[in-house]
């Protein structure tokens, strides 16, 4: 039995997960290398540098079967090849690696979650799907013009093919390769070049190793968490036999403990993208420096959610953009918004794997959200509770209660997610008398009582007001200056844009009148359906949260 086995069994880890994280932990060591030595070198030597040491580690981890990713990237590097900066390549390489990976799943998927060759080659298989579009965007924008290519595209496209070794190399860095952020290859390029280092503005390394400090917190807490509760305790007999008021109350603790593994891992893989200097996002007003250009997760945003939508925003948010950027935007040719949410969700549904809780998790994620979305399009328009919070105390107790309805709800939603199988899933939830669905699937038969009670929506002249005077801003603005709860006024204000627009957006078809569509999400993975997502942020915004986060 090897040293790694022997400490897994330790601390009631298998040996596969531990490896996983000590190959991700190596990182730091050859980040830090890396800025001594090798950073002012050439950029073929970095290139080397950073394909040589992401495939010993790939190997370090998942062993031979690391051969898998060589395998897809030399593909997708004859693709481009041959095709070029086609739609054909695109075609071509989008079935080739889709394909490769549900392969992989039809093979080595179980009953549980599977560490091995197939989680580094999920992210593997969107960096080169996302290769391939910008490599077309880029000849495309050459051919007809950049003007022709969105905002997205322009930042993204190439105009070079990559060389084999540029692709290696951006693959196998080690700070994206097991379990992300997506790093796209125009800003890659930047990163190795000799006079990147020097060109930034101040030392990363503060910032990475914060990163690093929380993300150790975060795996303390779910160890030790795990040991009391662990992932499968609700298809235990323990959960079964427990009152169901018990149930209430460890179901929002336990699954606390299961997403600080998701915080942790990524937590790690950022840091290791700090120091490296690839997050460097800008400069902000004020002088600050944003980092979080390779970030996953919003800590402080994410623990202080008061509703879904903050979750969303806060969880997973490399890959939201990237789902935005190359498959629900590529899609407005079919000229239906709803047609375009459904293929993104399937889309994402096959990405996970082949379990049916994902599938549940998915349709969890439409119900919540859009319970969620027509309450507080009620809430936001009523005369009643625009009075109600003129009283600072309403304010904060509403925030509570947000607080709350997360805490309490969104562990529903992760049963499925977290049990996999449907023989694991329906006694966990019968276990519950189905609390989540009957909760939701009675919501029509309430939302009248609920509309009566709150007064309505307001005459049309009173929701022609300007930004930041709804229902709901007042709470966030009301809080933020007694200073009891963080928060960012751009976030919520766009919230509440959607919350007015509701009925029209139900009335529209196409991708042409999606000024304000209400995003659909994946409360899970975090994946965003944005028919926009164009950063509704002010930069000014995103620098108090990032001075906020820890």
């Amino acid at each position: 039995m090897s040293v790694v086995a022997i400490a897994a069994a330790a601390v009631g880890a298998s040996e596969a997960a531990l490896r996983l994280i000590l190959g991700q932990l190596l990182g730091y060591p050859l980040m830090l290398l890396y800025r001594q030595k090798i950073a002012s070198q050439q950029t073929t030597v970095q290139h080397l540098y950073f394909f040589l040491t992401g495939l010993l580690a790939g190997w370090w981890v998942i062993g031979g079967d690391v051969k898998h990713s060589l395998y897809a990237i030399m593909t997708t590097y004859m693709i481009l090849v041959v095709a070029g900066g086609t739609f054909t390549s695109v075609v071509v390489s989008f079935v080739f690696n889709f394909g490769y990976l549900l392969v992989g799943y039809y093979f080595t998927e179980s009953e549980g979650y599977d560490i091995c060759w197939t989680m580094p080659h999920c992210v593997l298989s969107l960096r080169l799907i996302g290769l391939t579009f910008d490599c077309y965007d880029g000849e495309r924008g050459k051919r007809d013009g950049a003007e022709t290519l969105s905002k997205d595209q322009q930042k993204s496209a190439i105009e070079e093919i990559p060389s084999f070794l540029e692709m290696l190399s951006h693959c196998f860095f080690i700070g994206g390769y097991f379990v992300g952020p997506q790093i796209q290859m125009k800003k890659y390029r930047e990163f190795v070049s000799p006079t990147y280092q020097e060109s930034l503005p101040g030392s990363p390394l503060p910032y990475g190793f914060k990163r690093l400090g929380l993300g150790l917190c975060y795996m303390v807490v779910h160890v030790v968490g795990s040991m009391y509760l662990p992932a499968d305790w609700p298809a235990s007999d323990s959960f079964y036999n427990s009152w169901l008021l018990t149930k209430m109350v460890l179901l929002p603790v336990w699954c606390k403990f299961i997403l600080a593994k998701y915080l942790f891992v990524w937590l790690f893989a950022e840091g290791v993208c700090v120091i490296s200097g690839l997050s460097f996002n800008g400069v902000k007003e004020g002088g600050f420096i944003d980092w979080k250009g390779c970030a996953n997760v919003k800590v402080g945003r994410l623990e202080g959610s008061t509703n879904f939508g903050h979750v969303i925003e806060s969880f997973n948010i490399n890959t939201n953009n990237w789902v935005a950027v190359y498959v629900y935007k590529r899609l407005k040719f079919m000229g239906s918004r709803t047609i375009s949410q459904v293929t993104t969700l399937v889309f994402l549904a096959v990405w996970h794997g082949f379990h049916s809780g994902y599938y549940l998790t998915f349709f969890n994620e439409f119900l919540t959200v859009k319970v969620e979305r027509e309450f507080l399009s009620i809430w936001s328009r009523s005369a009643k509770v625009e009075k109600w919070l003129e009283d600072p105390q309403i304010v904060l107790a509403c925030k509570i209660l947000g607080w709350c309805w997360v805490f309490f709800i969104l562990p529903h939603c992760f049963i499925s997610f977290a049990l996999l199988t449907y023989n694991k899933i329906l006694p966990a939830y019968f276990s519950t008398y189905f609390f989540m669905y009957v909760l939701f699937f009675t919501w029509p038969l309430w939302k009248g009582a609920v509309k009566d009670f709150l007064g309505g929506p307001k005459k049309e002249k009173e929701e022609k007001r300007p930004p930041g005077s709804s229902n709901m801003e007042k709470i966030e603005e009301t809080v933020e200056e007694s200073g009891d709860i963080p928060i960012k006024e751009d976030i919520q204000e766009k919230e509440d844009t959607h919350e007015k627009e509701e009925d029209i957006q139900e009335k529209e078809d196409t991708h042409e009148k999606k000024e304000n569509i209400q995003m659909e999400f994946d409360l899970i993975k975090g994946h965003e359906i944005d028919p926009e997502l164009e950063k509704d942020l002010t930069e000014d915004a995103e620098s108090k949260e990032d001075k906020k986060d820890v």
